[in-house]
């Protein structure tokens, strides 16, 4: 895989805008090397006791591996921003004159990922009405609460991605 590749890689993951400098890479390598162990670790120790735990109870075995990865990913998620914050690694510093720009840069971005995120969950809510409410498919798709909880929930998304964006500006 080529260098640039991997960097644009990284860069999305970590939600950095701008210059990824050595020490900025050094300072990601080495937390994602810690988190690796970590999750390394836990995924020994969860699949052993998924497996005594289905020896008895599959149904418990499953829902322990279930909610055992959403708190991992959870705490993942948050120790990953509270790495970023704590280094400010995701800080974008400009100049005063082109903080009107970049803003206007955030807020189209915002508005793209409110429309992907809106969309996704409107998909997701509709496929989840068919699958396990058992509801018909063209009653789920032009269902008006789905769509209103979609439009509700793409423009929620937009604003908090746009205030955190704005938060990453350093004039």
């Amino acid at each position: 895989m080529s260098k640039k590749l991997v960097e644009k890689i990284i860069k999305h993951f970590y939600g950095i805008d701008g210059i990824l400098d050595e020490c900025k890479k050094e300072q990601l390598n080495k937390f994602g090397n810690i988190a690796f162990i970590i999750i390394w670790w836990y995924l020994l120790i969860s699949g052993f006791v998924a497996i005594l735990l289905s020896v008895n109870n599959l149904t418990m075995a499953v829902q322990f591996l279930i909610a055992g990865n959403l708190l991992v990913a959870l705490v993942g998620i948050f120790s990953v921003i509270w790495f970023l914050r704590k280094k400010r690694l995701d800080v974008v510093e400009i100049d005063k004159n082109e903080y009107p720009k970049q803003k206007k840069r955030y807020l189209r971005k915002s508005i793209g990922l409110s429309i992907y995120f809106g969309v996704c969950m409107y998909i997701f809510s509709v496929l989840t009405d068919t699958v396990m409410e058992s509801k018909h498919f063209w009653q789920s798709i032009s269902s008006v609460d789905n769509i209103y909880t979609a439009i509700f929930q793409g423009v929620g998304f937009g604003v908090c991605m746009y205030i955190f964006y704005i938060i990453k500006l350093k004039k």
